[in-house]
């Protein structure tokens, strides 16, 4: 007996060699080779090489870590040492070397002067440090240290008459001296003379004008340059 199929070809039945069954099974059996292929290859590659790679990174996190606390360290102590230096760079810069100061001040006083015959004389000296006054210069204030110079002087003149004279001619050869001039004084060397009384000593056959002046010395403080360094 002969099977005609009269259905037309998109609707007829194919025929495979191969049976579903078989085909799920062995495709089921493949994907479970390949999770436990996948899952080998996490377990024992892919993990141990993670923990291996955190060990390194800890320990590079823990030696750039010291290193970072080495140099904060450093860096700290570097701050110290730089306010030391300021502090050393601003007690220089306020040192006044009075050595010479004194010692134009004693060659002042030896003269000459500008109207001869008389001679003066420090009976006493007394320098303080005293709160800064003045000494700004440019749009910025800089700091100042003063100083006040209080000092007892004595006119040995040979005519009384010639008093004023003689007062007049000490003043004014102060004011124009290098000494004034240079060492840092401020205002006019006159500014707290009291006037005098003159007195002959007999002795000496002499003219004598006694006094006490205080004046200012300021030294403007440049160590801010250095502070920059």
């Amino acid at each position: 007996m002969i099977l005609i199929n009269l259905l037309p070809p998109e609707l007829r039945r194919r025929q495979s060699g191969v049976s579903p069954v078989f085909a799920s099974v062995v495709g089921g059996g493949i994907a479970c080779l390949l999770l436990v292929i996948l899952y080998s290859w996490i377990q024992f590659v892919c993990i141990p090489n993670a923990i291996a790679t955190k060990a390194k990174r800890d320990e590079e996190l823990a030696a750039k870590t010291a290193l970072a606390d080495a140099v904060r360290e450093m860096e700290k102590k570097i701050d110290e040492n730089r306010q030391r230096r300021n502090k050393f760079y601003s007690l220089l810069a306020k040192k006044v070397y009075w050595a010479r100061t004194l010692d134009e001040f004693a060659n002042l006083l030896n003269g000459p002067w500008s109207l001869p015959g008389f001679d003066v004389r420090c009976t006493d000296l007394n320098i303080t440090e005293a709160p800064g006054a003045g000494g700004g210069r440019g749009p910025v204030q800089d700091e100042t240290v003063a100083f006040s110079v209080r000092w007892n002087y004595k006119l040995i003149g040979k005519e009384r008459i010639r008093a004023g004279d003689y007062i007049n001619s000490f003043f004014s050869t102060i004011k124009n001296s290098k000494f004034w001039k240079s060492q840092g004084f401020t205002g006019k060397p006159e500014e707290t003379y009291r006037g005098d009384t003159p007195r002959t000593n007999q002795s000496i056959q002499r003219m004598i004008i006694e006094g006490t002046l205080e004046w200012q010395r300021v030294k403007v403080i440049k160590d801010k340059i250095l502070a920059g360094r």
